[in-house]
């Protein structure tokens, strides 16, 4: 099982502009779309990555890049994400980070797929959300939280402290992989 907890936050923006889409099956698949103010992106192509993304279930990763790209090809800052307890596969374009603190240490994602074991935890997220924070932070809030809920409110605590949280778009999700099925809450 994946534990997750996803953050969607207008800052300090009219409105919020990025996007996230998720399909929980057996494996738990997301596109995480930041969008600048700058950025066009029109509401039929959100509506087409929305439906691929909820008719992943039955595509391999490789089969749901290659379709959700063709209409992502202007949006230079996407991720889509495949993740189980044994595994994520990460296809990153541009201004969106992935870290994974594994063995008490934090490493930055690469495109393409990483093992997975028991309490690993992953952090997806936009540009604007990890400006204000630095990896000893993010492991630090990692391996203190005993929830995906818990790291991501420990690391919006310290945006917050830095900012107000009065500036751009947040958007994050944090993971942690509990291969036995049983979440475990403070």
């Amino acid at each position: 099982m994946i534990e997750n907890y996803i953050l969607m936050h207008k800052g300090g923006q009219d409105e919020y502009r990025d996007n996230i889409f998720v399909n929980y099956s057996s494996a738990l698949t997301m596109a995480i779309l930041y969008l600048p103010s700058e950025t066009e992106f029109s509401v039929t192509d959100e509506a087409s990555v929305a439906a691929l993304v909820q008719g992943s279930s039955k595509m391999d990763f490789k089969a749901l890049s290659d379709s959700i790209y063709p209409i992502l090809t202007e949006l230079k800052n996407y991720m889509l994400i495949r993740i189980d307890d044994k595994a994520i596969n990460i296809e990153r374009h541009g201004k969106v980070y992935a870290y994974i603190v594994q063995g008490g240490e934090l490493k930055m994602l690469p495109n393409g797929m990483t093992a997975l074991e028991d309490e690993d935890r992953v952090i997806c997220c936009t540009g604007e959300f990890i400006r204000h924070l630095n990896d000893i932070a993010i492991l630090s809030d990692a391996v203190s939280s005993d929830s995906a809920e818990e790291w991501m409110d420990n690391m919006v605590c310290r945006i917050s402290d830095k900012n107000r949280l009065s500036e751009g778009n947040l958007t994050a999700v944090t993971m942690i992989v509990r291969s036995n099925d049983v979440m475990r809450l403070a």
